[in-house]
């Protein structure tokens, strides 16, 4: 228990601070829907105001209802995290780039009623949906945490 709320400190914080920290950025010095091309016809750096969650699903719901989905989810996964008898570090590492990167876009959504996505990438004309740092935690520890549970199957 010790161990996992260890690996969930060290890497809660630092995701939090660099996910606000780089939505910050790009809310304060890029105007809205404006771009900077950092690898032309591959990455772009944008501002785009994200209402929905992951890639604008859901956007028609109510805020008080993708606020409370996304705490309930934090919810269960931090339980999860410390009640299952699975020790293994890359269960608590992606348990955590989870709670993490879904806390990270809970408190931009409380705050400010959307999340701010700033990552572009796409081959030429045709683009992946938006997304910020938060979205990368999120999915990366999803993909570890099918991998960690693999072995439980």
């Amino acid at each position: 228990m010790k161990k996992k709320l260890i690996i969930l400190i060290s890497i809660f914080f630092p995701i939090l601070f660099l996910d606000q920290l780089l939505k910050y950025i790009v809310n304060t010095r890029l105007p809205l829907s404006e771009k900077i091309t950092v690898i032309n016809h591959y990455f772009n750096i944008v501002h785009v105001d994200n209402t929905g969650v992951a890639f604008g699903f859901m956007s028609n719901y109510s805020d008080l209802f993708i606020i409370l989905f996304t705490s309930l989810i934090i919810a269960v996964i931090t339980f999860f995290l410390f009640k299952t008898k699975i020790n293994s570090n890359l269960f608590a590492i992606s348990s955590s780039l989870i709670i993490s990167g879904a806390s990270s876009n809970l408190l931009s959504r409380i705050f400010q009623r959307y999340v701010v996505d700033f990552l572009d990438f796409h081959i030429y004309a045709y683009h992946w949906p938006s997304f910020n740092a938060a979205d990368s935690s999120v999915v990366i520890g999803t993909i570890l945490l099918f991998i960690s549970l693999i072995k439980y199957i």
